[in-house]
């Protein structure tokens, strides 16, 4: 039996496990070899262990098995140096508390010598002893429990010392909890060399739990003409398999391989009449409880032109960017720099891209919710990165401006994002009618309602703005809702009665948007009212 040293050299990153590959080099003679791997992570899946091999002679693979092997320590050299600091650590506190059980105890021994009062009121009385004597040996006494207090105080601090220790192994120690334990896979090869030679021996396996997700930082410039919309495409990769992953070549990979095992099979849908349910107890009233208003929350985007000339030119970094590669339905890539992961369990970024974009700028606005005009960026994704679901932050040049949640893009896709709350744009929403018709018409009542949107453009330039409002909608026949008026017509009115107004401001310009709508229903019945 040959024991091969291997290192890992390659992993593929999925979104919920990974597939790693391990290199080892061996010097073989001609004949049945048998090559051992050990200590190889519980982690891993069995079944997924494949081997190949290279090499300068003629040889053949016979045969892969993977073995459960037991140890009589951890085999993981900084598991095994945390246990054996954490039982050290444990045996100095016991020292420490069998030191200070000590202390406690002679200075109750000392504190019951100085309490004998009858004792020492015989001798006085006998006259074997005098007051200075006594007062001499209250003093030693007094002397030998300040000691033994000060002595206490040491050992305290002494110990908290070493127990803050204790907690910081322990928790280093809990990190690495996918590595503890004494029992590891070992994968035995079996090869049959026909001539002396250098062997290169490859084994991939799929191991858990590991996997990525994505994050993005996404930033709205304006310092020139033409805005510009720079999109950062991280990784946060994240493993605890057992061992670190030391210079490794990266792939991350949108496949799953969970999904792709089995096709889902539909079972039958049967339907049958409901059974009669019992009557349930009445229920206590519950307090009625005013429902909280909606409230959004909006920053200002603003950008502001550094002061000053730096006395000499600087070059900016140069980012690593992965190449994309696309095979099927899934998308690949590969980090071209020499990557290291440790087993700990928490996110590592790992940068994908960065690339701009050219967005297209405009304002929205939904004044019945609140008024105030968000700025929002329409932009294709014009590069070959596949953008998936992840959260993203939201930056105006420096400034931090909000998060939010990005839904799948692929290349030549749209992202649509809103950019906080521009003042310079500004809306007003108010209540301009509202009357009831006194006649009635055919046993009908018809409500009357108007709403007047002001707004105003305080840039200097054009704004091309999105209005959005609403009339209500009718849920019984016996009501009719119509729109009579509005100045200017809406691009769009849904069948949910969702209003639509597409406008272009000019610099410093106001404009008047007004509707009026009517609500026909019969006179005996009582509809909710309007705010």
């Amino acid at each position: 039996m040959t024991e091969l040293q291997t290192t890992v050299t390659a992993v593929v990153v999925y979104p919920d496990r990974a597939r790693v590959t391990r290199t080892g080099k061996v010097t073989l003679q001609p004949g049945s070899q048998r090559l051992e791997i050990t200590e190889l992570p519980l982690a891993l899946d069995p079944d997924s262990v494949r081997a190949s091999a290279r090499g300068t002679a003629r040889a053949r693979l016979l045969g892969v098995d993977v073995q459960r092997r037991f140890y009589a320590e951890t085999p993981t050299e900084r598991v095994r140096e945390l246990e054996q600091q954490i039982e050290a650590l444990q045996d100095q506190m016991k020292t420490l508390d069998a030191q200070v059980v000590v202390l406690e105890e002679e200075r109750k021994a000392v504190q019951g010598l100085a309490g004998a009062t009858r004792v020492f009121a015989r001798g006085l009385a006998n006259g074997k002893t005098t007051p200075a004597d006594q007062m001499a040996l209250y003093d030693v006494l007094r002397k030998r429990i300040e000691e033994a207090n000060a002595a206490q105080q040491r050992l305290a601090v002494e110990r908290r010392g070493w127990e803050r220790q204790l907690q910081k192994a322990q928790k280093e120690l809990s990190q690495l909890s996918n590595t503890r334990g004494r029992e590891r896979h070992t994968v035995v090869i079996e090869v049959e060399m026909l001539e002396a030679g250098d062997f290169t021996i490859e084994l991939t396996c799929i191991i858990t739990p590991a996997g990525w997700t994505p994050l993005y930082d996404l930033r709205l410039s304006e310092a020139r003409e033409q805005p510009t919309l720079e999109v950062g495409y991280l990784a946060q990769v994240r493993q605890s398999t057992g061992e670190d992953w030391m210079n490794v070549a990266l792939t991350l990979s949108t496949a799953r391989p969970a999904l792709a095992k089995t096709l889902p099979e539909l079972d039958p849908w049967y339907i049958e009449p409901r059974p009669p349910s019992p009557m349930p107890p009445p229920m206590p009233r519950a307090p009625r409880m005013a429902a909280a208003a909606p409230m959004m929350m909006a920053k200002a985007i603003t950008g502001a032109e550094p002061e000053g000339a730096l006395m000499m030119d600087q070059v900016e970094a140069e980012v690593m960017m992965a190449t994309v590669e696309s095979a099927g339905a899934a998308v690949t890539y590969s980090v071209p720099a020499a990557v290291t992961l440790p087993a700990d369990g928490a996110p590592h970024k790992v940068t994908v891209a960065m690339f701009p974009l050219t967005p297209t700028l405009d304002y929205v606005t939904a004044p019945k919710l609140v008024e105030a005009v968000y700025r929002r960026a329409k932009v294709a994704n014009a590069s070959p990165y596949t953008l998936l679901p992840g959260d993203a932050d939201l930056f105006a040049g420096d400034e931090f401006i909000g998060a939010t949640k990005l839904e799948l893009v692929a290349p030549g896709g749209e992202i649509e994002l809103y950019v906080g709350a521009d003042d310079r744009v500004k809306v007003e929403r108010e209540l301009k009618r509202r009357e009831v018709d006194k006649k009635l018409l055919g046993d009908r009542r018809r409500m009357r309602y108007g709403y007047e949107i002001r707004l105003e453009n305080l840039l200097t330039t054009p704004a091309k703005l999105t209005l959005h409002d609403q009339i209500p909608v009718a849920r019984r026949e016996e009501i009719k809702v119509r729109l009579e008026s509005a100045d200017p017509s809406p691009t769009e009115q849904t069948e949910l009665n969702l209003l639509r107004w597409e406008l272009t401001l000019a610099p410093k310009e106001k404009r008047v948007v007004r509707f009026d709508f009517s609500i026909e229903f019969p006179r005996a019945m009582d509809v909710i009212r309007m705010p």
